[in-house]
């Protein structure tokens, strides 16, 4: 049996039921389109391979060079046992925010984020 809907009682609006269905259109659109761009950009990074920039009848188009970043989460989880030698313990100052909620609640409630997410 589901649950019943915590949020029964919150506002609504009604949309226009062009325009809701117009931005699933396009929603959808995009991911495919972002999907294939994606699959033909790892095609042309398999094509550049160990080269720092790739060529169209001589023409520099597009560029796969070295930075100063490292994937350094990946490094540690595929080399844990060499990793743990170098682990070190911080520490952190860090914002207390329900704190700071519980006693400016005006104030934190200018800064409340809102999600915008389909229903369906």
């Amino acid at each position: 049996m589901p649950l019943p809907d915590p949020y029964v009682d919150e506002p609504v609006s009604e949309l226009d039921p062009e325009i809701y269905k117009l931005w699933l259109q396009a929603r959808e659109n995009a991911d495919g389109w972002t999907r294939e761009a994606n699959r033909l950009k790892q095609r042309l990074i398999d094509q550049v391979g160990e080269a720092s920039a790739g060529t169209v009848h001589g023409e520099k188009v597009i560029y796969y060079r070295y930075t100063d970043a490292w994937a350094v989460a990946r490094l540690v989880k595929e080399n844990p046992d060499l990793a743990q030698h170098y682990m070190v313990t911080r520490e952190e100052e860090v914002f207390d925010f329900e704190q700071f909620r519980r006693v400016h609640r005006d104030i934190a409630d200018r800064y409340r984020t809102r999600s915008f997410r389909s229903a369906g």
